[in-house]
């Protein structure tokens, strides 16, 4: 890895940093999903600060070059943000449902009081 691609590299990275601890102050990123951001900025600072773990686990996993391997790791670091977030998303999709559904029944049980009373 080029000593230019590694300064790129760390100026993304602390970009990223300043971005993320924006949004927390801002409220609009919870803590608990800016703990998995900080995890894959953790990973690509490693990569950063010791292209050595780059080169071997090229070697280990038998890719040619380290930049393949680069975008190989961060491929595979999104499909996993991906999932776990689809996986968040189909969580609150349910949570809304069912409160729509207990909405609607107290909704129902609202407007049989109303007219016992009449």
């Amino acid at each position: 890895m080029s000593d230019r691609f590694r300064l790129v590299l760390l100026v993304v990275v602390l970009v990223y940093f300043v971005v993320a601890v924006r949004l927390i102050h801002r409220k609009k990123l919870s803590l608990n999903y800016l703990l998995l951001w900080l995890f894959m900025l953790l990973v690509l600072l490693m990569m950063i600060l010791f292209p050595q773990l780059v080169y071997g686990l090229t070697a280990l996993v038998g890719i040619d070059l380290p930049i393949n391997m680069l975008f190989t790791g961060f491929a595979f670091i999104s499909l996993v943000l991906l999932f776990y977030l689809t996986c968040i998303a189909s969580r609150e999709n349910e949570k809304s449902r069912t409160m729509a559904q207990q909405i609607a029944l107290l909704e129902k049980r609202i407007r049989e009081l109303e007219e016992k009373m009449k």
